[in-house]
């Protein structure tokens, strides 16, 4: 018996090369001066260090502004608390590991999504290290790099609901959205799943879940630091709500690009966001209740996800990683699978433009988008 055949071989010797690739260009990053390998999670580890120290974490600007592409903690406290016990750890092997963690989250979320087969974990194994935003968020250790494991379980509680999948599904929407907030608004994609179709139970298990984990990572951090961390980052949010830059080439996010077209102010712009995110908040639930189809149901809610807060930076999008994988994985099913195949390298190609033209990973998303309905099995009825 082969433990490699023909059609596995090239997947897996172009995962190595990628991932391989990936670890070669972290070392580049580290050796420079000074070292911007890791960047995002030495942020957050040295928000842990000045909570040890019982110092405040939420900085106010020197300049009295929070500019959008300047590092800043922003995070809640719990991600700080949780943190320090990596604080006796070398730096350069807890982002190794934290890294390593989060692409193994990628290969887990393929497996969940692929009911346990070897076809999808295989073509992540190929493709992951090629897709180039999450290969961003891996080299910056960014908090995003957990999104396909965490929204990979949420997917796969719908895709094949019971026990174990509504479980994980509900705990990973809780942590990814204590520590990111803007995930938040799933709830309303899962409150109005709640409300009717084939789906109803498990939206309402999941939420019932996710909302039990959340409830108990607050206790457990107002155990650990009490209130104090918490009044300091509500103070935070307030006033970076009234002071924030957003406007920045780097920031996609349509409150920044539409300011920047049309010549709006700082405050143009924040007010311009509130009507985003309420469209943001209407598409989320308008395709909970639309379209019966989980798969492309959540890349929309997804998609929304990314534009509920201010910023946008290019990497976000791996949040449509599960929807993607579920589309690559149903291909076969569909009326057109080629045009599945084509619609998601177009995305990878998409997120290595965006590289150079940020405001090109939005082009990957309308692709996913595209890929997701599709890939939606011939025999289903349209949606």
């Amino acid at each position: 018996m082969h433990i490699v055949d023909r059609r596995s071989a090239p997947w897996l010797l172009a995962g190595a090369i990628g991932w391989a690739g990936i670890a070669w260009i972290g070392v580049q990053l580290a050796g420079m001066s000074p070292s911007r390998a890791g960047d995002d999670l030495r942020l957050l580890l040295d928000a842990a260090a000045r909570l040890a120290r019982s110092e405040t974490l939420y900085q106010a600007p020197a300049a009295g502004t929070l500019v959008a592409d300047s590092l800043f903690y922003s995070y809640p406290p719990l991600i700080a608390e949780a943190l320090q016990p990596l604080l006796r750890l070398p730096f350069a092997l807890v982002l190794v590991a934290w890294s390593a963690s989060a692409a193994l989250g990628l290969l887990v979320a393929a497996r969940t999504i692929g009911g346990g087969g070897r076809s999808l974990l295989l073509l992540a194994w190929g493709i992951g290290p090629f897709i180039v935003p999450f290969a961003v968020a891996l080299l910056f250790g960014n908090m995003d790099a957990w999104f396909p494991l965490a929204f990979g379980l949420l997917l796969a509680a719908f895709l094949r609901p019971g026990r174990g999948s509504i479980a994980a599904g509900g705990v990973a929407l809780a942590a990814i959205t204590a520590a990111k907030l803007h995930p938040a608004s799933l709830g309303v994609w899962l409150l109005a799943r709640a409300l009717r179709g084939r789906d109803a139970v498990a939206a309402r298990c999941v939420l019932a879940v996710a909302a039990a984990t959340g409830l108990g990572l607050l206790g457990l951090s107002l155990a650990i630091g009490g209130t104090g961390p918490w009044v300091d980052y509500l103070a935070f949010l307030r006033s970076g709500a009234a002071i924030a830059n957003l406007l920045s080439p780097l920031n996609v996010g349509p409150a920044s690009q539409l300011g920047l077209l049309l010549g709006l102010s700082e405050a143009g712009a924040r007010t311009l966001q509130v009507g985003i995110a309420v469209v943001a908040l209407g598409v989320t639930a308008l395709a909970s209740l639309r379209l019966r189809d989980p798969v492309e149901s959540l890349a929309w809610a997804l998609t929304a996800t990314l534009v509920i807060l201010p910023v946008t930076w290019v990497h976000y999008p791996v949040a449509l990683i599960p929807p993607a994988l579920a589309a690559l994985d149903r291909r076969w099913q569909a009326a057109t699978p080629t045009r599945v195949t084509l619609l998601l390298g177009g995305a990878l190609l998409a997120g290595a433009a965006a590289v150079v033209v940020p405001v090109a990973i939005w082009l990957g998303v309308a692709c996913v988008l595209a890929a997701a309905r599709v890939s939606r099995p011939a025999e289903d009825p349209a949606s």
